[in-house]
């Protein structure tokens, strides 16, 4: 039975996606929304794509968020409206892996609006953001779909650091590889790359049991 969201928590985590820096279309919070009362509540909220879209439109009347320029379709946060909450130099939350919640876009926009308030200029925001979506794309693909625990810290050297830890799913190299799975290996491989080149530093660790990665990397900001 779906979990019974209300017209005003339903209004309060959407609320928090957008400041918290989150950006996308309905169907993006529509899943976020999920992932968060899944995340929270092990269930499915009772809420409607529907009904996302109306307090999206209802945001938009009040100023709240507004509509991208290039892509009608895109909401964000409104450049009038002042957050609550403050942003300061680090940013810590939990999401789910899963890739029907879309977490690449997630971390890639809460990231980006995390740089811009502590003013990273704009094409080292590009570079971050893109390295850091391949390191969710792989933390989505090779994960349990579960839990994975990101950390951007921003510290007084002007060094950002990212942290994430989540669990690993049962999986065997060599039998992929036997089954012709190279498309997987080649992602994994691919996205390890595209780090090393735009962070300064990036270190992966698996543990022992192979049931968790923890990935830590980091780049100067000058």
């Amino acid at each position: 039975m779906p979990f019974p969201l209300s017209r005003a928590e339903l209004e309060k985590e959407i609320k928090d996606l957008f400041t918290s820096g989150l950006a996308g279309n309905v169907t993006d919070f529509y899943s976020w929304v999920k992932m968060e009362v899944q995340r929270k509540f092990k269930d499915d909220p009772s809420s409607t794509l529907e009904q996302v879209q109306t307090v999206l439109d209802e945001f938009i009347a009040h100023g709240i968020i507004q509509t991208n320029p290039l892509d009608s379709r895109e909401y964000s946060l409104s450049n009038n409206f002042t957050p609550i909450k403050k942003l300061g130099p680090k940013d810590q939350f939990t999401i789910l892996g899963a890739l029907k919640f879309n977490p690449m876009q997630y971390v890639r926009t809460r990231l980006d609006y995390f740089l811009k308030r502590n003013s990273v200029r704009e094409d080292l925001r590009l570079d971050l953001c893109i390295a850091t979506v391949e390191a969710v794309e792989n933390a989505a693909k090779y994960g349990d779909g579960l839990n994975v625990e990101i950390v951007f810290q921003l510290d007084k050297s002007n060094v950002f650091t990212i942290e994430m830890i989540n669990n690993v799913k049962d999986f065997n190299l060599e039998d992929d590889i036997q089954r012709g799975k190279f498309s997987s290996t080649a992602t994994l491989m691919r996205g390890m790359m595209v780090m090393q080149k735009l962070f300064d530093s990036v270190d992966l660790e698996i543990s022992d049991n192979r049931k968790q990665a923890t990935l830590k990397a980091s780049r100067k900001l000058t």
